[in-house]
């Protein structure tokens, strides 16, 4: 759950089944606006894009690892980075 408000994000079970805080700096909070104004699902922030972006707001399910997995390569080929993981970024 994000709190705008607090600026930060509530991560349910997280490792060893602890909920836990992580802050989300303001910059952060409005990529994630401007991200979710181009789905408008209401009730994912990371849609399942199977049916590409101009039908997210109809994904049943949210995005899965293998899906931000790609993305996430996609973005970096893109940037030209050096080969980086998911933690690492």
């Amino acid at each position: 759950d994000i709190d705008a408000v607090r600026k930060r994000v509530h991560i349910r079970n997280a490792k060893g089944n602890k909920d836990r805080f992580v802050p989300l700096p303001l910059t952060t909070l409005q990529v994630l606006r401007r991200f979710w104004g181009l789905h408008r699902h209401p009730r994912f922030l990371f849609p399942n894009r199977k049916r590409g972006l101009k039908m997210a707001h109809l994904a049943e399910s949210p995005l899965d690892r293998g899906g931000i997995q790609t993305a996430m390569k996609a973005v970096v080929a893109q940037l030209g980075l050096k080969k980086r993981s998911l933690v690492t970024l």
